[in-house]
C-alpha cells in the first residue's frame, strides 16, 4: 500500500469510531494488511467492515482495493482481549518496521501510550 492509502484507511477507521459506529480499542495498518479490535455499535461486525472497506476504497478510488471478506475472531475473555490488543500493537515490531511499537505511525499504540503510559494492555 502507498503511504496515502494507509493514511486514508487510518482516517476511515478513526472516523467510524468518531461517528459512534463502533468502539475502537486498537488498530494497526501494515503495508499489506490491517488489524482492528472493535466492538460494533450500530450493526454487526460485517456491516462495520463493509463501512470501513467501502469508504476507504472509494477515497482511494479503487473498487477492488480490498480482498473479499475478512477474518473475525470473537473475544469472550479478558485474557483473549489482552492477547489480541497486544498482538495488534506489537505487529510492526514483529515485522521489523520499528523498534518500539509506539513509533509506528499507523497504529493506535502511540495514542494508547500517551493516555495510559503503556503501549500494551496489562
Amino acid at each position: 500500500m502507498a503511504k496515502h492509502e494507509v493514511e486514508i484507511i487510518v482516517n476511515t477507521i478513526l472516523d467510524s469510531s468518531t461517528r459512534k459506529e463502533m468502539t475502537l480499542y486498537a488498530y494497526v495498518v501494515m503495508p499489506n494488511h490491517m488489524h482492528i479490535l472493535i466492538k460494533p455499535i450500530i450493526s454487526g461486525i460485517s456491516k462495520a467492515m463493509q463501512l470501513i472497506k467501502g469508504r476507504s476504497s472509494r477515497q482511494i478510488n479503487e473498487g477492488n482495493f480490498w480482498q473479499k471478506g475478512f477474518f473475525d475472531f470473537g473475544i469472550l475473555t479478558e485474557e483473549k482481549f489482552r492477547e489480541k490488543f497486544n498482538y495488534i500493537h506489537f505487529n510492526p515490531v514483529k515485522w521489523g518496521l520499528v523498534k518500539e511499537a509506539e513509533d509506528y505511525k499507523y497504529s493506535s499504540a502511540m495514542a494508547y501510550k500517551a493516555e495510559h503510559g503503556e503501549v500494551f494492555y496489562e
